[in-house]
């Protein structure tokens, strides 16, 4: 009788192997190339400090916290400007609380805090993807962590979050903290919860979490998830009934859906075909299929022990099926380069080095200037006609491309572990 994912999942995890630690050859390896990629980074700040830190999102933040500090709504009219669906707060309540003390930053106290502090989230969150590989916290570890986010700050939604003060790290970081956990762990699911408390999209990792048959995790992330709300209320009241009554659902609080910047499926759909109507139920269509077919891949990899590839996946999914997504939010893609990184390193193939080399060449961001050519990335490529429609909507084909090859890899890891039927009669 054929033995299904989950009857498996018990024998996986006994079998798994115990934490190793990094091999001390890629630890200096990869010490070296951060070094080189930061340095060229800083080069690059020091050279367009209004381009590379202008931390215009941040400042968004700080008014936001202002409002807070003096009993003004944040909900009622955009940040900044008058001008519906630009710098409107679209984030909960609580995010609103959580960005408070950013009200008494200011100068380059402000700057620094921005700067560093996302890069300290950016290294927390290369720990905690080399601790769900299973890699052991040692000082190898430590010299990895800050070296990778180095390096990370050539991909195109690092260096642009960085540049804005964006939140999506230390979302990154929350949720792959939170799976790092062990699944014994009665606090498993509260950090994920809080994410979703700051920005709804982490919501689809509770569904992950239930798919996934971790119903207590799932259960205390929805705990800490409503721990956020009445935190919220409790110093919000009248921002947080407008926000849940309908304002997290307005799309008008983000902007029109055929934006050039927003690289979700639904901006792509409406670029390419319109955004009304029927269009729209595409979209919606479309998104669930997309959500569906990611957590039925995700629940294989994660009984198969590859939780890291499960959770990036489920990371790139929500953000494609997000109605808006900048090209920000795709953070997701830095524990995709380190899970590629990872399988290139441990097997050595010509397959894993090609996905890992394609995958940054589509994901990087200011290193096309060392090969004469002067884009800043692939959104900014000179595309025309039928081929717009690719490299304008680059990391949704990418994540696409992931699912067939995630797909391909499981049928052929079941096929390879599949009895022989004539050894099974004997």
């Amino acid at each position: 009788m054929p033995v299904s994912a989950f009857d498996q999942v018990t024998v996986t995890r006994e079998a798994a192997p115990q934490r190793r630690s990094i091999p001390l050859v890629v630890t200096w390896g990869v010490a070296v190339l951060g070094a080189l990629a930061g340095w060229y980074y800083l080069g690059q700040v020091a050279a367009a400090p209004r381009m590379m830190l202008h931390l215009v999102d941040l400042g968004a933040y700080q008014v936001a916290a202002e409002r807070v500090v003096d009993g003004i709504s944040v909900y009622d009219s955009p940040l900044r400007g008058h001008t519906r669906g630009v710098f409107e707060f679209v984030y909960t309540p609580f995010a609103a609380v959580m960005f408070a003390p950013l009200a008494f930053l200011h100068g380059s106290v402000f700057t620094w805090v921005g700067g560093l502090g996302n890069f300290a989230l950016l290294t927390g969150s290369v720990w905690a993807a080399l601790s769900v590989l299973g890699y052991r916290f040692d000082r190898r570890l430590l010299i990895v962590g800050p070296s990778v986010a180095a390096m990370l700050l050539l991909c195109e939604p690092i260096r642009e979050t960085e540049a804005f003060g964006q939140v999506n790290i230390l979302l990154l970081l929350l949720v792959l903290a939170d799976m790092a956990l062990p699944d014994s762990s009665r606090w498993k699911g509260a950090m994920t919860g809080v994410a979703a408390g700051i920005k709804l999209t982490p919501v689809f990792f509770v569904v992950y979490l239930l798919v996934t048959r971790r119903f207590r995790a799932a259960g205390t992330a929805i705990g800490a998830l409503a721990a956020t709300m009445v935190v919220g209320l409790a110093v919000l009241p009248r921002d947080s009934l407008t926000f849940w009554s309908g304002a997290f659902a307005d799309p008008t609080r983000v902007g029109v859906p055929e934006n050039p910047q927003n690289e979700s499926l639904r901006g792509m759909i409406a670029r390419a075909l319109g955004a009304t109507g029927a269009w729209q139920l595409l979209w919606l269509a479309a998104a669930i299929a997309i959500a569906v077919v990611c957590l039925l891949l995700a629940r294989r990899l994660w009984a198969t022990g590859h939780e890291l590839a499960a959770v990036t996946l489920c990371g790139l999914t929500s953000t494609v099926v997000s109605p808006y997504s900048w090209i920000h939010h795709w953070v997701w893609l830095a524990p995709l380069l380190i899970y590629l990184a990872h399988l290139a390193i441990r097997y050595r193939n010509l397959p894993t080095l090609a996905g890992l080399l394609v995958t940054f060449a589509v994901t990087s961001g200011g290193v096309m200037d060392l090969v004469d050519l002067h884009y800043g990335s692939v959104f900014d490529l000179p595309g025309r006609g039928p081929f717009a429609v690719f490299d304008h909507n680059a990391y949704i084909w990418l994540t696409l491309a992931l699912f067939a090859a995630t797909a391909f890899w499981l049928r052929r890891t079941q096929l390879q572990t599949r009895p022989d039927p004539v050894e099974s009669r004997n």
